[in-house]
Parts: C-alpha cells; sequence; structure tokens
C-alpha cells in the first residue's frame, strides 16, 4: 500500500514539474532531481528490512562472510543508479553512461576478496 502512495505523490509532482517545464525550466530540473533523490531514499528505506532479515539467516554462517560484500555491491548499485538518472535528466547521457561504468568497475573492486575466496574454494575441491 505504501508503494501506491509513493507512486501517487510521484506522478503528482511530476504533473507539476511538467507544468513548470513550460514556464520556468530550471524549476523542472530541480524539480526532476528532487524526485530522483527522494525515491532514492525511500528505496534504501525499503531495502533496510531485507537487508536485516538477510544479516539473521546469515548470522553463524559461511555465508555472513560474504553478506557484507553484497550489501555493499547494493548500496554501490542503487548509488550510481541514482546518479545516472540524474545525469540523464540533466541531458548527459555521456556522464550517466560513465557513471554507471565507475560503479561497475567499483563492483568488480570490492568483489575481487570474494571471487579470490571462492576460488581457493574450488582449489581445494579439486
Amino acid at each position: 500500500m505504501e508503494l501506491i502512495k509513493v507512486c501517487g505523490v510521484i506522478l503528482c509532482v511530476l504533473c507539476i514539474c511538467v507544468i513548470f517545464k513550460n514556464i520556468k525550466s530550471e524549476y523542472s530540473l530541480f524539480i526532476r532531481l528532487l524526485i530522483t533523490v527522494g525515491t532514492g531514499i525511500i528505496s534504501l528505506a525499503v531495502f533496510y528490512p531485507v537487508i536485516k532479515f538477510a544479516e539473521e539467516i546469515a548470522t553463524g554462517t559461511k555465508i555472513s562472510t560474504y553478506l557484507p560484500v553484497l550489501i555493499k555491491a547494493l548500496g554501490i548499485a542503487i548509488t550510481v543508479q541514482i546518479t545516472s538518472d540524474i545525469c540523464k535528466d540533466s541531458g548527459e547521457g555521456a556522464i550517466a553512461q560513465r557513471v554507471e561504468m565507475l560503479g561497475k568497475a567499483e563492483i568488480i573492486i570490492i568483489s575481487v576478496p570474494l571471487i579470490k575466496n571462492l576460488l581457493s574454494i574450488c582449489n581445494e575441491l579439486l
């Protein structure tokens, strides 16, 4: 039910944004920026119970060593998506693509120890 309320508010603000686009285009950009950041914050709030549940499940298992990397990767992905959307809304598609590339590289960098650990486990099995 919360999602319906949030989507309703976003659609109302989007209508205001379209109206301001014809009157004052600089206000429209600011409103779009607020929508994007606000939606990102709301999505983080929605993910929080899922992360807490995953931490509870992982406690005392070998998965608990991998969980921080997965949570960091999720945080990076959300942050990069929000930043990319803001760049696209501003008309800077090339910058948005570079931000996405940097986010993917960052996820790979934080995943290297995880990959190394998994490869050592595979080596032990062979």
